[in-house]
């Protein structure tokens, strides 16, 4: 491949999870005020909204007609519908140091199914470099644990998450020859804007209505719900769905450590949060780690 389109495919996916991390910033505003099914029903209705607009005005298209449907429902189930839920429910039963480890280690179920699947074997120096940048997250990760006791389901539903990102970042890689970056975020949501819906109405039942109406009425959610839906979700997902139509999927699942140096740093500077100096020091391994796997 041309160098152009490697160098783009890694800035799509470096701007992505830039994105990803500002968010953790907006989910805790959002969640002073509404459940966390609420904002992900919100959040993804929002987002899949945005995406029939541009598509109402012909600023994109979208054409699934003839094609193999069946990898990209596999894809939009995995992330966002059972991502999220697993991550969700895993949180609220683990630590954050180990939660932190656990969802770390995402670029190594990628490697791992790139191999068996896209038959893209990463070079041992590839795998050394992300091994420095998941050694880093998890350091940071104990450092800001907050004394929380983990259970073992919480463990497990973390797996999932991290599952279910390895096979999104897969079969994002595996149909971007036959589906466009828009063609897959667009059924990404949909499924995400149905299923979140759905789950959430079958959690909250007569609650659901009434506190949809009342989170939207609050200005903070509705500030966090843009950024979450339009920029943290459409923006970030239709770049990220772009990096693996340009880069192997091992590279573009390495950005995915630049969200812990994100978050540490922006919760640092922005809400004020308590920090250690080596909070900050173990940011460099990360970034070191994931500029290894793409220089190798």
């Amino acid at each position: 491949m041309d160098k152009k389109g490697q160098y783009l495919g890694m800035g799509a996916a470096f701007a992505a999870n830039l994105i990803f991390g500002f968010s953790f910033l907006f989910s805790k505003t959002a969640l002073l005020v509404a459940h966390p099914l609420v904002i992900l029903a919100v959040r993804f209705t929002v987002a899949f909204a945005v995406m029939n607009i541009l598509i109402l005005f012909r600023a994109v298209k979208v054409d699934l007609k003839g094609k193999n449907l069946y990898r990209l429902i596999v894809m939009g189930v995995a992330q966002p519908l059972l991502y999220f839920i697993f991550e969700l429910y895993g949180l609220k039963l683990v630590s954050s140091a180990l939660s932190g480890i656990i969802i770390g280690l995402v670029p190594v179920g990628v490697i791992l199914l790139s191999g068996l699947i896209l038959k893209e074997k990463p070079s041992g120096v590839q795998c050394i470099c992300t091994a420095v940048s998941i050694m880093g997250v998890s350091a940071v990760s104990i450092i800001s644990n907050n004394g929380d006791k983990s259970h073992f389901l919480g463990i497990l539903l973390l797996v999932g998450a991290v599952i279910s990102a390895s096979v999104f970042n897969i079969l994002s890689r595996d149909i971007s020859k036959e589906f466009t970056p828009f063609e897959r975020t667009y059924v990404m949501f949909l499924i995400g804007c149905i299923g979140f819906n759905c789950i959430a109405a079958a959690v909250l039942k007569d609650k659901y209505i009434s506190n949809v109406f009342n989170a939207v009425k609050n200005v903070g959610f509705d500030v966090s719900i843009i950024y979450l839906a339009v920029v943290s979700s459409v923006l970030a997902f239709l770049l990220y769905n772009y990096s693996t139509s340009k880069i192997s999927a091992v590279r573009s699942s390495s950005f995915s450590n630049i969200i812990t140096v994100v978050s540490v740093l922006a919760g640092i500077m922005i809400l004020k949060e308590d920090f250690s100096i080596w909070q900050v020091l173990l940011c460099i391994p990360i970034i070191l780690g994931v500029w290894g796997v793409n220089r190798a």
